[in-house]
């Protein structure tokens, strides 16, 4: 297991466990933290977390949504498992939620803890079923998207006890376990930057799978809205931080924020101050903007190498408001990795090469790597270099304005990646992705071999997914291809949407008929 000091987050933290004997286990599961095992890349279990710290895995009897939390009950023995199953088949179990809503439901017995306007925090004791059985009574849980529920910064549902029988001495137990405070924060209202500290907490909780790994220290802690810090992002690189304050709150807490983040084991801290058109400003590089030097800490080396699903890259933390890596990139890079063995790949607006690193470690037979700065592209050679690819003739670095490059050019490649900025200006030209994004995809299909596949990502906030597709569709269109299918990207769950917002990533594979 990594050295992750911030981590002073053990693999689970005392203060959850709510009961602890022989036969049973009683915790307090954190949001984000899934009940049974799953394989998606950045989700634990809890199971898992268990494993680590008692050094075995007890037996998980009930299923708890992955975004609620709450008590769940675990057996640590053959007898103890059997018992407990009993119990929860026979309905000997009885669980008293609270859940956040903006109305009563109708026909489901509950009582009203606290209200403020529309905002209702409700007790509900003995409902089955308790998301589906809302939704339908007219009063879906805050938080749930699919339900139509409000927004909140997470879904508002907490199992708050558990009544049920000692499996081995038949005492009757009550495990409890205090709703979050942001079930308070969120009746009340709440959304400045108060309870810093714990709102950190919480973020680093939610990230547990990643902050975990062994192949990737390079992730987001804190992305905003998303995890009721408007205006502040956090991500982390190896033993370091870069948080960016983008409000005017945010900056003008920027000293308790880097102390906060500084509390947590980084080794050092850097600090990005967005201005609000921050795609449009001229030198990245200015001090006032982006200091070169840690507010807090030690330098980081430069480059810092950070590690990706076992990839190493390279980012530069003091250089500008940008580090070299997008980290809410990282499954599409996972994908090009596991779809490349054998194959050609074309990256546009390549950046610092972070696809063409992915598709060369995957196997590619051939690379063009095109970015209309020079700069870049050194940054592209040397992430290349890293994994023996710098002098091969098979993975070619253009300097170019894209759109030109594909114009002039007959190659066909096997997998696309086309991930322009929202707005961007080059001697040729001005790029705006509302309304020239559907021309440069047509051109850019053009390039696609048959069967081949597009990978088309977008982060103009402005666009909506459904809108994005409509723009690839009509692209295929313009382009006269056969789309076979548009397949949506997973988006990274340490890059949380806002409260009602849609994710800020909109990335589909488009793939191509033979």
């Amino acid at each position: 297991m990594k050295d992750a000091g911030l981590f002073a987050c053990s693999p689970w933290r005392s203060e959850w466990v709510v009961h602890h004997d022989d036969d049973v286990l009683a915790i307090d599961k954190p949001a984000g933290v899934a009940s049974h095992p799953v394989e998606a890349l950045e989700l634990s279990d809890v199971g898992a977390r268990l494993e680590a710290w008692l050094g075995h895995r007890p037996s998980v009897l009930h299923a708890l949504d992955r975004e609620a939390s709450g008590v769940m009950v675990l057996a640590r023995s053959r007898d103890a498992s059997r018992e407990l199953a009993r119990q929860l088949e026979g309905g000997a179990v009885l669980a008293t939620h609270l859940v956040g809503t903006t109305s009563r439901p109708r026909g489901v017995p509950h009582e009203v803890v606290a209200r403020a306007g529309e905002r209702l925090l409700l007790r509900v004791t003995g409902v089955k079923s308790l998301r589906r059985a809302l939704a339908t009574a007219g009063a879906p849980i805050a938080g749930d998207r699919e339900n139509g529920g409000a927004a909140a910064p997470r879904l508002l549902w907490h199992v708050e006890s558990l009544a049920l029988r000692h499996p081995r001495t038949g005492v009757a137990m009550l495990v409890q376990a205090p709703a979050p405070s942001s079930f308070e924060r969120w009746v009340k209202g709440r959304v400045g930057l108060d309870a810093l500290e714990e709102r950190l907490r919480d973020a680093v909780d939610r990230r547990y799978a990643l902050v975990m790994r062994d192949d990737t220290d390079a992730y987001r802690l804190v992305h905003g809205a998303g995890d009721e810090l408007d205006g502040v992002e956090v991500d982390v690189y190896g033993r370091h931080a870069v948080v960016s304050l983008a409000s005017d709150e945010a900056l003008g807490m920027r000293e308790a924020i880097y102390d906060a983040l500084h509390s947590l084991g980084f080794a050092g801290i850097y600090a990005k101050l967005r201005p609000r058109k921050a795609s449009t400003l001229v030198d990245t590089r200015r001090d006032d903007v982006a200091p070169a030097e840690p507010v807090r800490g030690v330098a980081a080396p430069s480059p810092l190498w950070v590690r990706e699903l076992g990839v190493d890259y390279a980012v530069r933390l003091g250089d500008g408001l940008s580090t070299g890596l997008f980290l809410d990139q990282r499954a599409g890079r996972r994908w090009v990795r596991e779809a490349s063995r054998g194959r050609s790949v074309l990256n546009l607006f390549a950046y610092h090469g972070g696809f063409t690193v992915a598709a060369i470690v995957g196997g590619a037979s051939r690379t063009v790597t095109v970015d209309a700065s020079g700069t870049a592209l050194e940054r592209a050679r040397e992430n290349l270099a890293r994994h023996g690819a710098e002098t091969s003739s098979a993975h070619r670095l253009v300097k170019g304005d894209a759109a030109a490059w594909l114009a002039s050019t007959p190659e066909r490649f096997d997998v696309v990646i086309l991930d322009p900025p929202s707005y961007s200006t080059t001697k040729q030209g001005t790029f705006r992705a509302e309304r020239d994004y559907r021309r440069l995809a047509a051109l850019t299909l053009g390039r696609v071999a048959k069967g081949g596949t597009l990978v088309a990502s977008t982060n103009l906030r402005r666009m909506s997914e459904a809108s994005f597709r409509s723009v690839l569709v009509g692209a295929a269109r313009d382009a006269k291809r056969e789309a076979r299918a548009l397949r949506s990207m997973p988006m990274p769950l340490d890059h949380p949407a806002a409260p009602g917002e849609p994710w800020h990533l909109k990335s589909l594979r488009v793939e191509l008929a033979d």
